[in-house]
């Protein structure tokens, strides 16, 4: 599940003031590898804002899992793709169509906030980035195509039926001249129900937020 961020839902001055109060410690003491996901969600806190609050939840809570998935690597080297991509899978259905067109709507400011930041985490072996440009719109619509097969046929017996070709013509349906048409996805989707599946109260009531927007909301 896409839990939330440490730091997600900061609103109060008090709690800003305490954020930058343990930045300010972390960089004097300098960042250990463990602790970026941390000190990086906490930048992101203090400098991005979304369109709405439910915007910049369901961001904070991506750039979370995004940042679990890179420190999995253990390497100095982050490959923004296909941590991107692999975030994507780690998500898979367990969030509404809706998730992520967020992600897509918001993703060059993530990008650049991502590539500005990370090489600039005082840590002792400095992170460096590699394919940081790339069509998010290409894997958010693979996984899209692969998320409502997922949901579509449960057993293992059924899903060894699926080709890529099952796949590909999936992704045709929700294209159009390079572009996501959320009213296409919409359509599609609507063939399936979104099962909420998780005892997280604040998580159920992020969901459910998430999966009543509408294609023209998104």
């Amino acid at each position: 599940m896409v839990k939330q961020g440490r730091y997600a839902g900061v609103q109060s001055n008090k709690q800003g003031r305490s954020i930058r109060q343990r930045l300010t410690k972390s960089i004097a003491n300098k960042v250990t590898r463990q602790d970026v996901g941390e000190f990086v969600q906490g930048r992101y806190v203090l400098t991005q804002r979304g369109t709405s609050a439910l915007v910049d939840e369901t961001m904070q809570r991506f750039l979370s899992t995004w940042l679990l998935q890179a420190a999995s690597t253990d390497v100095a080297v982050w490959d923004i793709k296909e941590i991107t991509q692999q975030t994507l899978t780690r998500t898979a259905n367990q969030v509404p169509w809706q998730f992520y067109a967020i992600i897509v709507k918001q993703w060059d400011k993530l990008s650049h906030f991502l590539i500005k930041e990370i090489p600039a985490v005082p840590i002792a072996t400095p992170i460096k980035l590699v394919q940081q440009v790339f069509d998010i719109r290409a894997l958010v619509s693979q996984q899209l195509a692969i998320n409502w097969y997922l949901a579509r046929f449960k057993t293992e017996s059924q899903l060894a039926t699926i080709k890529a070709t099952d796949i590909s013509q999936l992704v045709k349906s929700f294209v159009v001249a390079d572009e996501i048409v959320w009213q296409n996805v919409a359509v599609v989707y609507s063939t399936i129900p979104f099962v909420i599946n998780t005892n997280d109260i604040k998580t159920q009531k992020w969901l459910v937020k998430l999966n009543s927007l509408q294609p023209e909301q998104v």
